[in-house]
């Protein structure tokens, strides 16, 4: 009405917060599935960093959401004004996994008499890690005897150091038919008779015969 102003003027003290944006020395970080690895796992600074599935996502994820490839963003939220970061931190998520071997054969039978090791296991890649048991994590020897049991065989990455997640398992059986008896060592022929190997008695009549141990 009048167009005057006020003679004194109200002040107000304005702050505008902001908690800063999350730090990395890694924008790109890489996992191995078979750690199952989770949000929590991902390198940042602070570690009380609040995590979203996308730039804009409002949601929080949970520390014990298993990670995915793919991107994660972080904010700090400030204890004391409630602030969130202005700008969200971006990393770059890489959850590797090299596969689990194959074979075209689960069951696998070997010969005792060939002293098969656990490099005579086919399955491929030819590289693959044998273990005794689904979660033992002391690998086999190549060199080492096969006996009857399964036998769970993993890849591991060169590049990446990751190892399968799911383990193949192939069953092994290791086949002897026993040793032949007989109820005498020494036996004894005439040579009249004109004896031969078929005389010498065994069991089973079957065996088959050699002129030596080692012969084959």
């Amino acid at each position: 009405v009048t167009g005057c102003e006020s003679a004194t003027r109200l002040v107000v003290a304005v702050n505008v917060n902001d908690p800063g944006t999350p730090t990395t020395t890694s924008a790109t970080q890489d996992f191995c599935l078979e750690d199952a690895p989770t949000v929590a796992d991902i390198a940042v600074t602070p570690s009380t960093a609040v995590w979203y599935s996308s730039a804009t996502s409002t949601t929080p994820l949970l520390a014990t959401d298993a990670l995915a490839d793919g991107n994660y963003y972080a904010t700090i939220i400030d204890a004391v004004t409630g602030c969130e970061s202005a700008v969200r931190l971006v990393v770059a998520v890489n959850v590797n996994d090299p596969g689990t071997p194959t074979t075209t054969s689960a069951t696998q039978d070997f010969c005792l008499e060939d002293a098969p090791t656990v490099a005579d296991i086919a399955v491929t890649p030819a590289t693959a890690v044998w273990y005794s048991s689904a979660t033992s994590t002391t690998p086999l020897l190549a060199t080492d005897a096969l006996a009857d049991g399964n036998y769970y065989a993993t890849i591991i990455d060169a590049v990446t150091g990751c190892e399968s997640a799911t383990r193949l398992v192939v069953a092994v059986n290791v086949n002897d038919p026993g040793t032949p008896t007989t109820t005498s060592a020494t036996q004894d022929f005439c040579l009249e008779d004109a004896p031969t190997v078929a005389d010498i008695a065994v069991s089973p009549a079957t065996a088959v015969w050699y002129s030596s141990a080692t012969s084959t």
